[in-house]
């Protein structure tokens, strides 16, 4: 019975180790260094976004309002990034403005 012990115990470490993985990979920010884009709709809405290249991010999060006054301007993002809808959003936790690159 100790071996059967054992092999579940092992199991769940594995299974453990991996979700710990998985969390982590989910959870780590990056940056981001584009342009930035706000749009404003006749009801008042107000868009934001960022290009990076080829890239548009969306931005989301309660710091996305730091980008709402710098359009046009060059900035780097950090935050989460992840796929919605098959576009790329980044939940913004800083926000740094850069001179541009000519």
């Amino acid at each position: 019975m100790s071996h059967r012990l054992f092999a579940v115990l092992g199991a769940l470490a594995v299974s453990l180790a991996l979700v710990a993985v998985a969390v982590a990979a989910e959870t780590k920010s990056e940056t981001v260094k584009g342009t930035v884009s706000v749009v404003k709709a006749e009801d008042g809405k107000v868009t934001v976004s960022l290009k990076a290249g080829d890239v548009v991010y969306g931005v989301a999060g309660d710091k996305a309002k730091d980008l709402e006054g710098m359009d046009k301007k060059e900035v780097e993002v950090t935050g989460k990034v992840e796929e919605k809808d098959g576009k790329k959003v980044i939940t913004v936790e800083t926000v740094k403005a850069v001179e541009a690159t000519k």
